[in-house]
Parts: C-alpha cells; structure tokens; sequence
C-alpha cells in the first residue's frame, strides 16, 4: 500500500509504511553515523592533560628566559 502522493509527501498519517521505513532509515542513519566517530573519552582526557603540562612548560620556560634576559 501506498499511502505517500506524486511529491513524496506521506499525508496518510503515523501508519503509514512507507513514512515507518524513511523514519527508520533517517533514525538508523543518524545513530551510526553518531557512533563511528565516537573515541574514547578517556583517550581525549589523557591526551587534553599531556598537552596542558606540554603548554605549562614551554610557557614557563619562556617566562624564565624572558627574566633571565631582561629582569631585574
């Protein structure tokens, strides 16, 4: 049964088959594609934390230098 018109447009109401498959196929669709780029959020802690102490360093070092050079 096809309960969609000439445009596609599924105006038959919730019961309709066809208006079932594309909300299934959209909803299915949209959860793997959600899925395949989730890492783990453990992964991004561990690498976010590496790259602060990385910064801190290079920061502190270059404060360092700046008051070797110029401090008084």
């Amino acid at each position: 049964m096809n309960c969609c018109n000439a445009n596609g447009q599924c105006d038959q109401g919730r019961d309709c088959p066809v208006r079932k498959q594309r909300i299934k196929e959209t909803n299915d669709a949209y959860i793997k594609g959600f899925l395949m780029g989730q890492e783990d959020p453990l992964d991004d802690i561990a690498d976010t934390f590496k790259v602060l102490l990385a910064m801190i360093a290079v920061i502190a070092t270059l404060t360092l230098l700046a008051f070797i050079l110029w401090g008084k």
